[in-house]
């Protein structure tokens, strides 16, 4: 008589099963889906119709249930090929009009996540703090580091995942409140941060790492997250923080004082660096490593979504050893105003000051003789008050240096300027073959991001002909690249490819997590050129629409033979000004200055195009503007 395999499910990650220690694929998505559904009802039959709406949701196919049927015959044939095929039902079992499984609870890897949960949050309603934090970390070790599952794109909309995700945080928030009071902060600091990254609108959440962070000693990192979070709650709900994150507030400034220190020694405030290394940046992070030795005031400018903030952030990590006083990140993006501005560096400059407590008239001015780094991130929006207070600092603060992420230059006369650009997309030259597409840097990034939402995916030789399609149609932009990839979760390749035709309309949904102007391409690039003045809309209008490479001279003829009358203009200063806010990019060569646009800049320009009713009436204005 043979032996029965031993056979385990993993849902909690890349879907896959385990039989006899061997990992095994188990098929087409649809496959997975429904052994994930099994296993997310395990010990309960789940009918036909449940799994026909799961699987396809209002979709269904002509007869869903032979393709279950279908489904349920290849996954038996994985999972028992040694048994005959009217037998195959050790696993995979029929009950009444559905199926389940049939294997152990602890054969399961969901059902054991469960299981360990359950009984940890019994001991410790019941006051076995101690007991109870080894069961829930038992429960936490069942799921990936990244927290990334099939689930989500498999099952889109299902009720089950959304439970499933809603009792990870409700486990880690006990295990990190067990550890608080039988094993101290440090040891759960790493899981109520990820908590608070994990769910960044969840108050509960948020106040336990507040608290964390008191505990481990952390004070003033945690006032300036509560700031953040203050900001958010703010800017996307419109509330102020509730009553439980107001009290750990309270805690943290009582055990601060009312004094107002500078940064740390040698320390980080604000919004940290990108965890992932970034790909392809090494010549600009030189670069600029090498530049905040020499230079006071450094822009580092570029295109909406190239990845200025994280090429930032990381060249700030690097020099941190240079500054005796370490460094400080401000993040400007929701300011609006001087007082917005000025507010915001005072408060991450000063993380245990009470926001009832008056600013100093100067907001640098116990800052004299500080060795410190301040980086002013996503400046774009509030070009004048930044510069202000930029100048400011540079004539307190002999020995600091500044750093600003900008779309557009600050326009001081010591500015030093740096740009960069989108990511190498794959060209036409790139052999199609997996190795060669994953050396691209943009191929690259969307690989790992793409991996990072849906832990199955991987770019192989039926794929990698779209992956390269997607990455040239996205322009290498890192933050479109990042937008694609989470489409993913809920839309095949060939779907996405089609669609970033036009990656505006694709990439408009709202990812938590990140700032309003980086939830969708449209955000980012609009946030720009609705702040242009109308003469320069319109002479981005009118690059728009001819072909590249497009150079100065031919701009202007463009415009004179639409014109209704004989004229001399000079465009020149309208282009300059359009490359100094990252809307053209300029190339000088021995034929002279040309200019290209992205693609997603072009299509906001042809929609300002529609919008003034076509080349002649921008022509018209435009020449009427220039001539006076």
């Amino acid at each position: 008589m043979l032996r029965a395999a031993i056979v385990e499910i993993n849902v909690l990650g890349a879907i896959h099963a385990v039989i006899d220690s061997r990992k095994v694929d188990l098929g087409s998505r649809k496959q997975r889906a429904l052994i994930a559904l099994l296993a997310l009802r395990h010990g309960t039959p789940v009918p036909i119709d449940e799994i026909i709406e799961a699987l396809w949701e209002n979709q269904s196919p002509g007869a869903p249930q032979s393709l279950v049927h279908t489904y349920v015959a290849r996954l038996r044939q994985v999972m028992e090929p040694d048994t005959p095929a009217r037998r195959r039902t050790n696993v995979i079992g029929h009950s009444g009009t559905g199926y389940q499984l049939r294997l152990p609870p602890d054969a399961v890897d969901v059902s054991r996540f469960h299981s360990h949960a359950d009984h940890g949050l019994q001991l410790l309603a019941s006051g076995a703090a101690g007991e109870a934090y080894g069961l829930l970390r038992r429960a936490l070790g069942e799921w990936p580091a990244s927290l990334s599952t099939d689930l989500e794109s498999l099952l889109p909309g299902c009720e089950d995942v959304t439970l499933l995700r809603g009792k990870w945080t409700t486990v880690a928030m006990a295990y990190v409140r067990a550890g608080l009071t039988s094993k101290g902060a440090v040891a759960v600091l790493p899981t109520a941060e990820r908590l608070a990254q994990v769910d960044p609108l969840n108050e509960a959440a948020q106040a336990l790492y507040l608290e964390t962070q008191r505990r481990a000693g952390h004070g003033a990192s945690a006032l300036s997250h509560y700031d953040r979070i203050r900001t958010r709650l703010q800017a996307e709900l419109g509330v102020e923080p509730g009553h439980e994150l107001r009290r750990v507030h309270r805690q943290l400034v009582a055990a601060g004082g009312n004094r107002v220190p500078g940064p740390p020694s040698g320390g980080w405030l604000g919004p940290g660096p990108a965890v992932d290394p970034l790909i392809d940046r090494e010549d600009e992070l030189r670069q600029l490593r090498d530049l905040l030795v020499q230079q006071r005031l450094i822009t580092l400018s570029g295109p909406a979504g190239a990845g200025k903030s994280a090429v930032a952030r990381a060249a700030a990590a690097a020099a941190r050893p240079d500054f005796r006083d370490g460094v400080a990140v401000v993040d400007l993006a929701t300011a609006c105003g001087t007082a917005d501005a000025a507010d915001a560096v005072r408060r991450t400059l000063h993380p245990m000051l009470p926001h009832r407590h008056a600013a100093p008239a100067r907001p640098f001015e116990d800052l004299a003789g500080r060795q410190i780094l301040l980086l002013l991130d996503n400046a774009e929006n509030v070009l004048e008050p930044c510069a202000g207070l930029v100048d400011d600092l540079l004539r307190s603060c002999p020995q600091a240096r500044v750093l600003v992420t900008s779309r557009e230059l600050l326009g001081l006369p010591y500015e030093t300027i740096l740009t960069i650009g989108p990511l190498r997309p794959p060209g036409p030259e790139t052999p199609a073959d997996p190795a060669a597409l994953l050396s691209v840097p943009a191929v690259a990034l969307f690989a790992r991001r793409a991996t990072q939402a849906c832990p199955s995916f991987s770019v192989d030789e039926d794929n990698c002909a779209l992956v390269a399609t997607i990455c040239r149609r996205l322009d290498g932009l890192p933050l479109a690249l990042e937008l694609a990839a989470r489409v993913l979760r809920t839309t095949g390749l060939p779907e996405l490819a089609e669609q970033c035709r036009d990656p505006l309309r694709l990439l408009d949904a709202s990812r938590r997590g990140t700032p309003a102007h980086h939830r969708s391409l449209h955000a980012a690039v609009v946030r720009t050129v609705d702040r242009l003045p109308l003469v320069e809309q319109q002479c981005l209008a009118l690059v728009s629409g001819m072909e590249e490479p497009v150079s100065p001279d031919m701009v202007e003829k463009t415009a004179r033979s639409y014109c209704d009358r004989d004229v001399r203009i000079d465009l020149r200063p309208l282009l300059d000004r359009l490359v100094d806010k990252s809307l053209l990019m300029a190339r000088h060569d021995e034929h002279g200055t040309s200019y290209r646009m992205l693609r997603t800049i072009r299509r906001i320009g042809l929609q300002l195009l529609d919008r003034f009713g076509a080349a002649p009436s921008v022509a018209n204005a435009l020449c009427q503007e220039t001539i006076r």
